[in-house]
């Protein structure tokens, strides 16, 4: 019972065990990347964004990924077939 709970603390974590690399962060399109967060389904990633680009210097843009990340989870919930107001 406790390797399957490990295991599973482990698989939930995910990525958050690789830190970013400066190219993830430098050039990026954030607006691209949050439609890409959300289209994917994923919950939106811009407090790990900051915290991961801050060491690099690169400021990530709140206005932009929220609206990519907005976009692209309308179209997943669409996709899926959820009913979401868009505002």
């Amino acid at each position: 019972m406790a390797v399957r709970l490990a295991i599973a603390a482990l698989l939930l974590s995910g990525c958050a065990w690789f830190p970013f690399a400066e190219s993830d962060c430098r050039g990026v399109n954030w607006e691209s990347r949050g439609y890409r967060d959300g289209f994917a389904g994923h919950p939106q990633q811009y407090e790990r964004l900051v915290y991961e680009c801050t060491r690099f210097g690169v400021t990530v843009p709140e206005a932009g990924y929220f609206k990519g990340w907005k976009d692209g989870r309308f179209e997943y919930d669409r996709l899926i077939g959820l009913r979401m107001r868009r505002d």
